[in-house]
């Protein structure tokens, strides 16, 4: 599903202006157990999508195309 994005972008750094997809099991909480992750909520499937300053219906598109690929 990440790999087709085209907008929105992999990544563990929260703070910008564009829209980003995170995956909090291999990124910000990969140091903990599996234990730990799923006591946190924290799945193997589980994605972070923070929004950015992008139009709405081209998060839409990205979005749709990407979850069309799984």
């Amino acid at each position: 599903m990440v790999d087709s994005c085209r907008l929105l972008s992999i990544t563990a750094n929260l703070g910008d202006t564009k829209t980003t997809l995170t995956h909090p099991a291999s990124t910000t909480h990969g140091r903990l157990t599996p234990e730990q992750r799923a006591a946190a909520g924290v799945s193997e499937d589980l994605l972070r999508i923070a929004v950015g300053l992008e139009a709405v219906v081209d998060l839409q598109n990205d979005l749709e195309s990407g979850l069309a690929s799984i």
